[in-house]
C-alpha cells in the first residue's frame, strides 16, 4: 500500500457541494447489528485497495467476523474519494469507508461527509489514547474527530551504503551536511551530464515535496489566526534558498535531463535500486520494494536532515483513515468495524507485516514481531518520534500544497526571481481557497 499525497482539490470542491445536505454532526440511527442488538447484518465497506492488498484486508475482515459473528462484511475494493462523494450525495454511501487520502479528512469533517465520532469514542472501551498523536492530528479538524487512522506512511532518508563508504561520507543529519554529501557523491559523465546524483533537490521529484520536508525545515503552515504563513515564517525562504543553490550547482537543465532518463519510481528501475541515485527521501514502503526488486542493494535508512539538531529523528506522517459516511445504514455496527481496524493490535500488526506500512498505535508500534528488518525499524522509530507530524488539514483539502507546488515549478526553473513576493502571492491564494471552502463555496 502506498498512501501517497494525491490531487485532492477536486475532492474538496465535491465535498463542499454536500454541505447544504447537512453536517452529519452526530451518529445516524443505526442500532441494528450494534453491540446491544446483535441482529445479523451485512456491512458494506469500500476501500481503495486492489489485487494482493485487497486480499490482505479481506483476511483481516475474516478475523473481525470471528470476533463479531453476527456481522458479515461485504468489501468492495478499488474505490476512490470521488466515488465515495458521489455515493454520499446520492444517499448510497457504504457503511464504512477506508480512504488513502488523509488530506481529505479536514474537508470530510467540515462538510459532514464522515460522521462525527466524538460521542462514540466517549462511550467506547477502545484505547483511543494509544493512537499516535501525530496520526490523531490528521483525523480531526477544528476539534471534531470524524475519522480514525488505520495504517500510516512516514518518510525518511534512504542511502546507498556502498556509495557513502566509497566517498568517505557519513549519513547527513543536517541540510548543510546533505549538500556536502550530495556533491561528493555526484558523478558526472565526460560531457558534464549527471551519471549519478548524490541527491535530487527538485521538490517535485518522487517523494520530495513541501509536505515531506516540513519537519526537517520546521515549516509553519498557518499562523495563530489561521492565515497561511509561507511569507511570514522565514523557514520557507531558507528552505527554498538552500534548494535553489543546490539546483544551480547541478544545473537545472542537467537535472531535468538526468531525471528524464531515470526509471519509474515504483519499478525495478528506480534510480536508488540501479545505483544512479545515492540518497533519496522516500516512504517506509521502499523497504518492501527493495527487498522484492533489488535484494542485493546495500542500503540504509535514517531520519531526514533537520535545521534544528534537537528535532532530529522525526518526519512527516500521513496515511489511511477509516470513517463512517453520512447515510451509513448500520452506523452502530459500522463503529465496531472502524474501532477494530484502528485499535485492534493483532489487526494492526498483521497489516504491518503484510503491507509493510507503519501501525498507528503505540502497542502495535512496539510489537517485536514487526521489528525484524533494521531499515524498517528506523521508519518505525520515526513514526513514534515526538517530532513527527503531519501537515495541518484545512477544508480546502490538498489545494494549499498544490498551489505551492505550482509556484515551485517557476522557482526551480529560475523563472521566479522574487522569492519574497512569490511566497506572499502563494499565501494569499491559499487564504482565498480556505476562505471559500470554509464559507461553503467551491474554490
Amino acid at each position: 500500500m502506498r498512501t501517497r499525497p494525491a490531487a485532492l482539490a477536486a475532492i474538496a470542491v465535491a465535498a463542499l457541494a454536500l454541505t447544504a445536505c447537512g453536517t452529519g454532526s452526530g451518529p445516524a440511527d443505526g442500532g441494528e447489528g450494534g453491540p446491544d442488538d446483535k441482529t445479523p447484518i451485512t456491512l458494506s465497506l469500500w476501500s481503495f485497495f486492489t489485487d494482493r492488498e485487497e486480499g490482505v484486508i479481506d483476511a483481516r475482515l475474516d478475523a473481525f467476523e470471528e470476533k463479531y459473528p453476527w456481522i458479515t462484511v461485504d468489501h468492495t475494493g478499488g474505490q476512490n474519494d470521488d466515488t465515495l462523494l458521489q455515493a454520499v450525495r446520492g444517499n448510497t454511501a457504504p457503511d464504512v469507508a477506508l480512504s488513502g487520502n488523509s488530506e481529505a479528512v479536514a474537508s470530510y469533517c467540515s462538510t459532514g461527509v464522515f460522521q462525527n465520532l466524538e460521542d462514540r469514542i466517549a462511550k467506547s472501551d477502545a484505547d483511543i489514547d494509544s493512537i499516535l498523536s501525530s496520526t490523531q492530528a490528521y483525523t480531526s479538524y477544528d476539534d471534531e474527530r470524524c475519522a480514525l487512522p488505520v495504517m500510516a506512511d512516514v518518510y525518511g532518508l534512504y542511502f546507498n551504503q556502498d556509495m557513502l563508504d566509497a566517498a568517505g561520507v557519513e549519513v547527513p543529519t543536517t541540510w548543510d551536511e546533505l549538500t556536502e554529501a550530495a556533491k561528493k557523491l555526484t558523478v558526472r559523465n565526460a560531457d558534464g551530464s549527471i551519471q549519478v546524483a548524490g541527491f535530487v533537490p527538485l521538490l517535485d521529484f518522487q517523494e520530495n515535496n513541501v509536505a515531506t520536508f516540513t519537519p526537517g525545515w520546521d515549516l509553519t503552515w498557518y499562523d495563530d489566526e489561521g492565515k497561511a504563513a509561507m511569507a511570514s515564517d522565514p523557514q520557507w525562504a531558507e528552505m527554498l534558498e538552500w534548494q535553489k543553490e543546490l539546483i544551480d550547482w547541478y544545473g537545472y537543465d542537467d537535472l531535468q535531463a538526468y531525471v528524464a532518463g531515470l526509471g519509474a519510481e515504483f519499478s525495478a528501475e528506480n534510480p536508488l535500486h540501479t545505483g544512479r541515485l545515492a540518497m533519496a527521501v522516500d516512504g517506509e514502503w521502499r523497504v518492501a520494494f527493495i527487498d522484492d526488486q533489488a535484494p542485493d542493494l546495500n542500503y540504509g535508512t535514517a531520519p531526514i536532515p533537520t535545521v534544528d539538531e534537537a528535532s532530529y529523528g522525526g518526519g512527516t506522517i500521513s496515511g489511511t483513515t477509516v470513517g463512517i459516511p453520512r447515510g451509513s445504514k448500520h452506523s452502530d455496527a459500522a463503529w465496531l468495524l472502524a474501532e477494530y481496524l484502528a485499535t485492534d493490535t493483532d489487526n494492526l500488526v498483521d497489516l504491518t507485516l503484510e503491507l509493510r506500512n507503519v501501525p498507528t498505535t503505540t502497542a502495535a508500534l512496539e510489537d517485536e514481531s514487526i521489528r525484524t528488518i533494521d531499515q524498517f525499524n528506523v521508519m518505525l522509530d520515526i513514526a513514534g518520534n515526538e517530532n513527527t507530524r503531519s501537515i495541518p488539514g484545512t477544508p480546502a483539502g490538498a489545494a494549499p500544497r498544490e498551489l505551492i507546488g505550482q509556484w515551485l515549478q517557476g522557482w526551480q526553473a529560475g523563472d521566479e526571481k522574487d522569492l519574497e513576493a512569490g511566497l506572499a502571492g502563494v499565501a494569499k491564494q491559499i487564504d482565498s481557497q480556505i476562505s471559500q471552502a470554509s464559507g461553503g463555496n467551491a474554490p
